[in-house]
């Protein structure tokens, strides 16, 4: 019967509609037996989840901490939810080949959280829109769903990959978030696990930290279309995201909130797994390299993943360290990134200080004016002269800076004395950095300095005008061992290349071309963060650089098999490029793009997180619509958009290149989204307030094996998530890590309700008649060649085509949706004329199919001849409908 749905609607078909033939609507019977009725659904499944979520989404440090979050959402998003089944713009959803993000299936099961014993939690609907809104790319985009805006697919490019993540920080886990949407299959592996002896500390985990680095405009707006409103809890998120003045966000705070963004989008986020090294993996035939990466998994990790505790060897494309300052993947790939470059900069240490917040009460007793805390500062010895000489002559402090960054549960400091005025107050001005601090060694000679240095910085704070109460518990400071830490910055230190990899011709056979010609292959390894630059506390450039390396390595592992991007790099779009070509100017720029990332040489507007009054996009909204407020500027991977140097060469090559009629009828990218979006939601909220809206997203089809009652045609039509197609889909193709079975999921059937009658909606019909005898013809191909799918090919899931001479290399336009009949079937290009036509009179006569096969193609010519029956009476109706008469 799954053949029928893809006709027409469930409630056109069945039921008493006199249109339908009889042996379909008996068959409806049977099924209708199977069929779990929505009610029982929501009592035995909806409730728990919905419960289950709400505390998901409120976990939030201090708290609850990210394994808190993680052991929620693995009760959360169990084997039943993983098993949901929703309807797509291309019919039903398959992890294999069809897959869905969990935030979708989530969705289709739990609403707005509304049952019949609970009320309608209003913000879930926002969080769901905001989730459709982040922008899909090469795979993980299908046509003609609403959630595109009527866009077109940014790269098509896109060559999925299994993506391997080292390290489960900030610009971690924001990486794998921008990879997944790329359909890309990502796991992240993170080995700090939280352990306690009593009530001491043996190891802290992964989300301890509560330092707060700078918040930058841009990060801060890429946070917000995350969920950050909502993923925060209101006294975190209110100072971040509305006050002005707040300029800093706890690690932890972040980290929880990327983390929960991570999970919902599919990034395999596994705890308690540490990579150790990793060897490159030789494809002999295809010349195609791997990374044979060896994780260890602790005992919690490789019972839930059904691993072996101890080393793993398992197989991914890509390796990306983001596995902080001493990082195991960087030391172990010196051969492809280089040693560490060191240089001297300045004599100082870096002390992090994180103090109690003080009541308002006690704040007024030490002092500060109507009892509130000073706005953040950040100020440098060379321009607020008079604040340092105060400093050093009351608290006998030679600094050359001070941070101060209030937070919602203590208040967070860096100075940045001189090493000599440490010696001279008792200290040994060694470094006393997180491994220290974290671990609490005793006995060791530095965690003894850490009483002389809170006195220190006791003295500093009270006259630089940070509050802090030294009656509270540990003198006022935060519990050990985030209380106080110190760096040194007297060298500064980065990697040679952000990123390294050397792959063979994609069409390369070595059975056919002999041995290859080129150097030897090894797949793509990269670094971002603190792993491949130094954050410079004092000027904040942690999450500023961070986020760029995020998005260049994005942009590189999206454009690795991508030669439409090099050929219009090197401005030869219609001949294309070679894949040596294709190879050496896709390096070049990756290079280019780590210069820019160093230098911080960002666009004016990406440095403000604004767009500029006078510039394309504010001026064309303007133009479109006058009521229009400035849109909030978000960061996109394309470096073009973020680096000021490649965006002049851009605005030059559209100034001169472009004539001006052109740029009369353009329309920038982010104005036509907008405007788009907005007409979407106006048509979805059908003139309420804006926050008053109902969200409809992807159909529920089945969940646990069971199929679920209905959901009225009429949903489907403005559906946030999945709503009506407008053109022909393409399947969200994504590759699977190695070394994971996917579970079996047992496929439900259609849905069917007979008790109602809808008149046929013809383009309905037709639409998804012709889509359907599409899959169907090419599922059967495929089944009857014996043909395996797409993704299990040795080099790339897609055919390639050869240009003239070796190494050519150009990928096929879209292919047509149908342009050769069943009965002829190109053969492979091995098999020999004999092979050909056995296989050719097999298929003409059916002896190549198994009974199975025979049964299911009995059963799709028993429907193809139901539908012929039915078809006469379907053009009366067209007519009837046509004419005025219906």
């Amino acid at each position: 019967f799954v053949v029928c749905q893809a006709y027409m609607s469930d409630e056109e078909f069945v039921g008493e509609n006199p249109l339908v033939a009889p042996e379909i609507r008996q068959s409806s019977t049977t099924m209708e037996r199977e069929t779990m009725s929505l009610i029982d659904f929501e009592d035995e499944i909806k409730e728990v989840k919905v419960e289950q979520l709400k505390k998901f989404l409120d976990a939030q440090p201090p708290i609850e901490n990210g394994e808190a979050i993680i052991a929620l959402w693995e009760k959360l998003y169990d084997d039943n939810m993983k098993s949901v089944i929703v309807e797509t713009v291309i019919g039903e959803s398959d992890d294999e080949e069809n897959p869905v993000f969990p935030y979708e299936k989530l969705q289709a099961v739990i609403g707005d959280g509304s049952t019949s014993s609970l009320n309608k939690n209003w913000k879930w609907p926002r969080m769901w829109r905001r989730m459709d809104e982040l922008e899909r790319r090469g795979p993980a985009y299908r046509d003609g769903e609403d959630l595109n805006f009527n866009q077109p697919n940014k790269n098509e490019g896109i060559v999925p990959m299994r993506i391997l993540i080292a390290g489960g920080g900030p610009v971690g886990m924001r990486m794998g978030i921008e990879l997944a949407l790329g359909g890309h299959s990502v796991t992240q592996v993170e080995k700090r696990r939280e352990k306690k002896v009593g009530d001491e500390w043996e190891t802290l985990g992964f989300t301890n930290r509560i330092n707060r680095p700078h918040m930058w405009p841009f990060v801060r707006n890429d946070l917000g279309k995350l969920n950050g409103k909502d993923f925060l809890q209101q006294k975190v998120q209110y100072p971040v995201f509305t006050e002005p003045d707040t300029s800093s966000i706890g690690i932890d705070e972040l980290q929880c909130l990327l983390l929960k963004n991570a999970l919902l989008l599919g990034v395999d986020f596994r705890l308690g797994v540490g990579y150790k090294e990793s060897s490159v993996k030789l494809d002999r035939e295809t010349m195609k390299p791997t990374w044979n990466c060896t994780l260890s998994y602790d005992a919690q990790a490789a019972a839930y993943f059904g691993a072996t505790e101890g080393d793993n060897v398992e197989e991914y494309d890509v390796l990306i360290g983001c596995d902080g300052p001493r990082s195991t993947v960087r030391d172990m790939n010196t051969k492809y990134l280089g040693n560490v470059e060191k240089r001297k900069f300045m004599d100082c240490i870096g002390i992090v200080a994180n103090v109690q917040k003080v009541k308002r009460k006690r704040l007024r007793e030490l002092g500060f004016e109507h009892g509130q805390e000073p706005n953040d500062m950040n100020r440098t010895k060379m321009i607020f002269k008079e604040y340092f000489k105060k400093l050093n002559e009351e608290a006998d402090a030679d600094l050359e800076g001070i941070i101060y960054y209030k937070a919602s549960f203590h208040n967070y400091t860096i100075l940045t004395p001189k090493r000599a005025n440490l010696v001279k107050h008792g200290l040994s001005g060694k470094v006393y950095h997180h491994t220290v601090a974290r671990a609490a060694l005793d006995g060791d000679s530095r965690a003894t300095e850490k009483q002389k240095l809170k006195d220190y910085c006791a003295r500093i704070l009270k006259v630089a005008g940070v509050p802090l109460d030294e009656e509270l518990s540990n003198g006022g400071f935060v519990a050990a061992p985030n209380d106080v830490m110190a760096f040194d910055f007297a060298e500064c230190w980065n990697t040679k290349k952000s990123m390294s990899f050397c792959l063979g011709d994609p069409n390369w056979s070595t059975s056919e071309m002999g041995p290859y010609p080129g150097r030897k292959p090894h797949p793509l390894v990269a670094l971002a963060g603190d792993s491949l630059l130094e954050p410079f506390w004092p000027m904040g450039l942690g999450l500023k650089r961070g986020w760029h390396a995020i998005f260049d390595t994005c942009w590189a592992v999206d454009n690795i098999y991508n030669p439409d991007v090099t050929a219009k790099i090197a401005k030869k779009e219609e001949e294309g490029v070679s894949w040596d070509e294709h190879f050496e100017i896709l390096t070049e720029q990756i290079d280019k793009n780590f210069t820019y990332c160093t230098r911080l040489d960002a666009t004016e507007e990406l440095g403000k997180g604004e767009y500029d009054e006078k510039g394309d996009v504010f001026l064309q909204l303007k133009k479109k619509d006058r009521d229009a407020e400035k849109p909030t500027f978000e960061v996109e991977i394309d470096p073009w958009t973020r680096y000021k140097t490649l965006n002049n060469e851009r605005n030059t090559e559209w100034k001169y290149g472009v004539s001006a009629e052109e740029r009369q009828q353009w329309v920038h990218p982010v104005v036509s989204r907008i405007l788009e979006r907005t007409k979407l939601y106006d048509r979805q909220s059908r003139g309420k307030k804006v926050d008053d809206f109902t969200y409809i997203g992807k159909k529920l089809v089945a969940v646990a094996g069971k199929k679920v009652a209905a959901i009225p045609v009429a949903a489907k039509a403005s559906a946030g998530g999945g709503g009506a197609a407008n053109a022909p889909a393409k399947a969200f193709a994504k590759a699977r890590a190695p070394g994971r079975k996917a579970k079996p999921v047992k496929k439900a059937l259609p849905n069917i309700e007979d008790k109602v009658v809808h008149k046929p909606q013809i383009e309905e019909v037709r639409r998804k008649s012709t889509i359907k005898r599409l899959s169907i013809a090419d599922g059967a191909i495929l089944k009857s060649m014996g043909g395996a799918p797409a993704t299990e090919k040795k080099s790339l899931p897609f055919p390639v085509k050869r240009g003239p001479g070796i190494g050519a290399f150009k990928l096929p336009q879209k292919e047509e949706s149908h342009t050769h009949e069943m009965a002829y079937v190109p053969p492979p290009a091995e098999s020999g004329h004999q092979e050909q036509a056995d296989a050719m009179w097999k298929r003409m006569n059916g002896t190549a199919m198994s009974p199975a096969q025979q049964a299911e193609l009995d059963h799709v010519q028993n429907m193809i001849a139901a539908l012929t029956k039915s078809i006469s009476a379907y053009k009366i109706a067209e007519k009837d409908l046509m004419m005025g008469k219906a």
